[in-house]
């Protein structure tokens, strides 16, 4: 069977070079910044969340902290069901339901 050789694209992968390589091969001026950049030598990078970004991150950590289930609401249908006192409104539900599937709609 044949071996395929230098099937699909052809990708060179990029060089890093460190500052002490680009001088002693003679590149100087943008080409010692651009090395500087690709090596990762740390600047003076820095972050500034929006407002909205802010209050996403505090949401997702009151999210994070309330519990999964709300156990008294749990008992209280339980209760219900073991007494047959719980009742369904079909037509809420559909009604609902109706409204939920109109809002995907609309996305």
């Amino acid at each position: 069977m044949t071996k395929i050789q230098n099937y699909g694209p052809q990708i060179t992968p990029p060089t890093v070079r460190s500052k002490a390589a680009t001088s002693s091969s003679g590149v100087d001026g943008d080409g010692d910044r651009a090395a500087e950049g690709i090596a990762g030598e740390a600047g003076g990078d820095s972050v500034k969340l929006t407002g909205q970004a802010q209050l996403m991150q505090q949401l997702e950590q009151a999210a994070a902290k309330a519990p999964a289930v709300d156990t008294a609401r749990v008992a209280q249908v339980r209760q219900a069901l073991d007494d047959g006192s719980y009742t369904v409104d079909a037509k809420s539900i559909a009604s609902k339901l109706a409204r939920m599937e109109w809002d995907l709609s609309q996305r």
